[in-house]
């Protein structure tokens, strides 16, 4: 809010100064009219410093009353509007700027953004691709117009369409996205898996491993792929690589081997006692420890628990531990399986918001592969 209220104020004081310094002459001729623009103008600059932006919104549309040709004007209100949830009424200054047959090109395609951007506001996805497309085709190198692309295809799950925006993304900002083009090929393997295009899932999720080793969710595909096809070996060895390349994530897939289990008697279980023993990770414990309980009974899940001689060390691990293995009756495990429903797991190492499920793109910064499980509880 505060850098939308920077830009139309600084929006106003372009406005004012043009006025200003117009020609003597011109400024002689009409010298009440000017005066008349310039004082709303003076109003408006005035409430946005105060932070009245309602009252500042007010001055612009007596300005722009007094000036209808000033499209920079149209521009500023169309943006207060947006900003103040009213996207009905920005969507319509923006399509009359655009309805003008005398508006100029850059003023043209910056309509054309912030028309995307009211409609993509307002959840108008199709129609929000649609004037991007057509901001791209006055420029096609618009940085602004092919990342908002992106972002909706990736939210309207296309991830080969999403791909092709990045590959032109990177050609404009002359940087590689690597792992965020990883990520995008894990999605189309993940899609390949669930509707049964087992080699089709195979080779994507390789490419995204070829981009970045420690990919998670291409490397579950791998896992998820060698356990439908029975191939034990494959299995035990793409398990092996999860763990070496994104343990942080590697308690994703304990569910799918204990559904699978006869891999899990003959190779998982191994594996996982193996790799407690070498890390005594608690969330890798814990995580089999709720499989168990889900997937098995309860009494597998203790016996588990004491053979390993697991001790929470942390009120994070001491509820969830309680979740697991509390007594029905008790006050405090029916509190602790209540936080367990709703307990943020995964925080964003760029932005920092915390969400319940795992998630590969943070859903407030769009940031893939910066999701990470949380270790602690804030008391």
């Amino acid at each position: 809010m505060n850098t939308l209220l920077l830009a139309i104020t600084a929006l106003a004081l372009v406005v004012l100064v043009a006025l200003v310094l117009r020609p003597i002459q011109e400024e002689e001729e009409a010298k009440p009219e000017e005066d008349e623009r310039i004082s709303p103008l003076l109003r408006g600059i005035n409430y946005l410093l105060s932070d009245e932006p309602d009252l500042a919104l007010q001055e612009m549309v007596q300005v722009a009353r007094l000036r209808s040709e000033a499209a920079d004007v149209y521009m500023a209100l169309g943006e207060m509007f947006r900003s103040r949830g009213e996207i009905g009424r920005a969507v319509r200054i923006h399509q009359n700027l655009l309805a003008r047959p005398d508006l100029p090109q850059s003023i043209h395609l910056q309509a054309h953004v912030a028309l995307a951007i009211d409609f993509q506001t307002g959840g108008l996805l199709d129609r929000a691709l649609v004037q991007y497309q057509k901001a791209l085709d006055i420029q096609s190198d618009h940085a602004v117009a092919l990342e908002a692309s992106l972002r909706i295809r990736e939210q309207s799950s296309e991830w080969l369409l999403a791909e092709e925006l990045l590959s032109r993304l990177e050609r404009v900002r002359d940087e590689s996205y690597g792992s965020h083009r990883a990520y995008l090929f894990a999605e189309v393997a993940r899609h390949c898996f669930e509707q049964g295009d087992f080699d089709a899932a195979r080779l994507d999720a390789a490419r995204a491993l070829e981009l970045d080793a420690s990919c998670a969710p291409a490397r579950i595909v791998e896992i998820d792929l060698a356990l439908q096809q029975q191939q034990a070996d494959a299995a035990e060895a793409e398990v092996r690589s999860l763990w070496e390349h994104a343990r942080e994530h590697f308690p994703l897939v304990i569910p799918s081997l204990l559904q699978h289990q006869s891999f899990y008697q003959t190779h998982a279980l191994t594996l996982l006692r193996e790799f407690w023993s070498e890390s005594r990770d608690a969330e890798l414990i814990l995580a089999w420890l709720e499989a168990l309980a889900q997937h098995c009974t309860m009494a597998e899940a203790q016996q588990l628990c004491d053979e390993l001689a697991f001790k929470p060390s942390s009120l994070r691990q001491s509820l969830r531990l309680n979740a697991i293995l509390g007594n029905d009756a008790d006050v405090h495990t029916d509190f602790a399986r209540q936080w367990r429903k709703t307990a943020k797991n995964y925080a964003c190492e760029q932005c920092g918001v915390e969400v319940v499920e795992v998630r590969w793109q943070c859903p407030q910064c769009h940031s893939w592969g910066t999701l990470h499980p949380k270790v602690e509880e804030k008391v």
